[in-house]
């Protein structure tokens, strides 16, 4: 075999075996001859790479198709993919309207640069063939049988479909149609090519239902105390001067008797102008003080006359912010834990599957020389075995593992595996990567370095660093509150003088440590690391300060004289907090907390590819409903005569949808919900009342929904890493050590996952039709 994509397999006519150590594979005299072995044994390999990777083995088995399976999955297509998705979703930045302006703010920003048509739609082309390509190939890969069943696979022909008449579309208009609808429907290729994705939509679109009864209850709610609030909060004048009721001005002249307690009507009225006007205003007031971004502002001008009215408020937010919210995070973690559970059960079947037809296509291989040599033992032949793991692409770790229970299969003079062998050989596939050894101390020959190195090598000296480490952020931040000026001022301040005294001690710390530990022992920690890198730029930048201005205290340039090195300073404050982060490996919750944001992150590719999708789409479909919707005139560029708090005062003119780029500072701008109620209202005034819409269901996907779901996968990653920490503690692991095992999804769930029967298993594979035209 020449590479792992299959393309040569050992045994071919005039090829060796590929591995040396082995002997040629054995030439049955079967009815089917030696090519049928040697595609049991591509067929073993393959299943095995399927079980590896959780994926389904109802494929084509053929020697030729099999070949092609193996190329598709490789690394190298798959790299192919991401690059291409990854080109597709970047032309929006350069699509009209582009975001090639330093920019967005539309009073500064210019015109800005224009692609020429074809450019981007040649790009996109090329991206959408080479999607097309992958489904003929997926689709010839697996038959029709199994495509038809397939309902992400048939969207796909149904988005590349629209794209395709799209793109033509905008060719023929030459790029100037109104409306790219296939924009919207990319993000599509993001979660069709990763199966964790898939699984996330789909546990989002189970519950849908369950967070729709939720979100029933929380709109009942916005909808009563609306009403309640007009009520209580009746508008005075509420068929006066419509217009003024539209720009918001008419509370200007009334704030001013708001502001008496003697008049109730009219500090009602003052509340009721400004927050419940109609139903539509006083439900979005109240959707707003839900996320608490109006919050005190919505209830001050009845609150000043009489405080029993803040009760409205406070029941309003107990009932909405902290009953029902909490309840969808419960409810979504309830569906999230239950749906990946059952998800991750369906990956253990078709592990275990792969592992099975491996071995009845391998048994079927081995038939061939029962029939030459009856005397043969009824099995899988350890050399086969040998061979399908050498040949497979699988993860270091695993054939490590594998080829350790193979040595330990020849040292029982036994060259068979019966299937309860086989299959608890191929639970390696379930192991975790080793730990890192830790590398023994070098010891010097001399007594008293010796002595030196285990002072070195004690805890308390690690403690005694990071003693030294609070207290140096401890008298930088005494510096800093009580002397900002003098601390900067020049180089004979307390500050750099303080500076430079623990910059060397954090030298020769990591020096000594670095020659009594050995660099092998000295590299094992991360921690060291951190320090070394952190300490050889402060050295550095140290080095500078000094050779600039001379060593503290010598009376030389002032910082204020020269700017250059006041940046230094900067520098080495800054690279110095960082160094407290070297306390976290001493605090076991710190450390639990920290190896959680790390698993976080890495799974993150899967789980943030959801809020990248949504992001994407509704930038898209903003850009398509606002843009160019907010202008700005010469004659209000003072600001003097808008509404206090409203867009234009607050001199929001960069948040808008007129390109890309600033559609997604815009959601994330509403995502926070800090004063996401001066883009309802500006847009709102410049379109339709209708747009509430729009910025509702985006506050709803992205925080209630997927943030949410963020939330329970940290949940769960957390209880997990928390309970697992105080057994691995037990076995002789650091808390610390901890943060170095990452759990993936599956490893999550793993211990809650039961054994598939073997009812399940062979139904599994007699209700494949490729693999039963091989078997007997």
């Amino acid at each position: 075999m020449n590479d792992k994509n299959g393309t040569d397999f050992p045994g071919e006519e005039g090829e060796s075996p590929g591995f040396g150590d082995y002997p040629p594979v054995t030439q049955g005299d079967g009815p089917q001859g030696t090519g049928d072995e040697r595609t049991h044994l591509l067929q073993a390999t393959v299943f095995i790479e399927d079980a590896a990777r959780y994926r389904e083995i109802c494929h084509r088995v053929d020697k030729r198709a099999l070949q092609i399976y193996r190329l598709y999955h490789s690394s190298s297509i798959q790299r192919c993919r991401y690059v291409f998705i990854f080109l597709l979703h970047f032309l929006a930045f350069f699509e009209y309207p582009s975001s090639l302006t330093l920019t967005s703010d539309i009073r500064y920003r210019g015109d800005g640069v224009s692609i020429p048509c074809g450019i981007t739609e040649g790009l996109e082309l090329i991206c959408l063939l080479f999607f097309v390509m992958d489904v003929i190939f997926k689709y010839w890969l697996i038959g029709f049988e199994q495509f038809r069943k397939k309902k992400w696979m048939i969207a796909t022909i149904f988005v590349l479909g629209v794209s395709l008449i799209d793109w033509c579309v905008s060719i023929g208009f030459r790029c100037s149609e109104a409306t790219r609808f296939r924009r919207i429907i990319r993000p599509f290729f993001i979660i069709n090519y990763s199966s964790i994705m898939k699984k996330t939509v789909k546990c989002l679109q189970r519950t849908l239902p369950e967070v729709f009864s939720v979100l029933m209850l929380l709109g009942l709610h916005l909808f009563v105390f609306s009403l309640v609030g007009m009520l209580l909060f009746p508008n005075p004048k509420p068929y006066d001067d419509m217009s003024n009721i539209t720009d918001g001005l008419s509370f200007i002249s009334s704030n001013t008797t708001t502001s008496s307690p003697s008049n109730s009507s009219t500090v009602i009225g003052g509340e009721g102008d400004k927050y419940f006007r109609s139903l539509i205003d006083s439900f979005m007031n109240l959707l707003v003080l839900l996320t608490t971004a109006n919050n005190p502002d919505v209830m001050m001008p009845v609150y000043q006359h009489n405080r029993f009215y803040s009760l409205y408020f406070i029941i309003f937010l107990l009932i909405g912010n902290y009953c029902f919210m909490n309840m969808l995070l419960a409810v979504i973690y309830n569906q999230f834990r239950g749906y990946f559970q059952t998800s991750m059960q369906s990956d253990l079947l078709r592990r275990r599957v792969g592992i099975r037809a491996a071995y009845e296509v391998l048994k079927e291989t081995d038939r061939y020389s029962n029939l030459s040599h009856p005397g043969l033992r009824h099995g899988v032949s350890l050399y086969n075995v040998k061979t399908i793991i050498e040949h497979a692409d699988l993860p270091h770790h695993v054939k490590s593992a594998l080829r350790e229970d193979l040595d330990k299969k020849v040292t029982m003079a036994d060259d068979y595996f019966s299937l309860v062998e086989f299959q608890a050989c191929f639970e390696s596939l379930e192991t975790d990567p080793p730990q890192r050894q830790k590398p023994d101390l070098r010891w010097f020959p001399n007594l008293w370095i010796r002595r030196f190195q285990r002072c070195v090598a004690h805890r308390f000296f690690g403690y005694f660093g990071n003693l030294v480490a609070t207290a140096n952020v401890i008298v930088i931040a005494a510096e800093l509150s009580f002397e900002y000026d003098k601390s900067l001022g020049g180089n004979t301040s307390n500050l750099n003088i303080v500076n430079f005294t623990f910059v060397v001690y954090y030298f020769v710390e990591q020096l000594v440590k670095f020659v009594c530990f050995g660099w092998r022992r000295y590299v094992y920690e991360y921690w060291n690391i951190f320090d070394g890198v952190i300490t050889v730029i402060l050295v550095i930048t140290e080095f500078f300060a000094v050779g600039y201005y001379g060593f503290p205290l010598s009376g030389s340039k002032k910082v204020v004289d020269t700017p250059i090195v006041w940046n230094f300073v900067r520098i080495i404050n800054i690279l110095i907090l960082f160094r407290l982060l070297r306390i976290i490996p001493n605090i076991k919750a710190m450390t639990i907390v920290a190896a959680t944001l790390v698993d976080l992150v890495r799974n993150l590719k899967a789980f943030a590819g959801i809020l990248i999708v949504i992001y994407y789409s509704f930038a898209i479909l903003g850009i398509e409903i606002f843009h160019g919707a907010i202008t700005t005139t010469p004659d209000n560029n003072t600001g003097l005569e808008f509404e206090c708090g409203s867009y234009q005062q607050l001199e929001y003119w960069a948040n808008n949808f007129d390109d890309f780029a600033a559609a997604l500072v815009v959601l994330w701008d509403i995502m926070v919900v800090n004063n996401w109620s001066v883009f309802l209202k500006a847009y709102a005034k410049v379109k339709t009342e209708w747009s509430y819409l729009y910025f509702i269901v985006w506050w709803l996907f992205s925080v209630v929904i997927v943030m949410q779901l963020f939330t329970a996968l940290i949940i769960e990653n957390f209880i997990m890493k928390w309970d697992k920490s105080a057994s691995r503690r037990s076995r002789g692991n650091s808390d610390f050590e901890e943060s170095h095992h990452f759990m993936s999804v599956h490893d999550m769930f793993r211990e809650s996952l039961h054994e598939p029967t073997e009812e399940e298993i062979l139904l599994q594979i007699r209700n494949n039709h490729y693999l039963q035209s091989t078997l007997p």
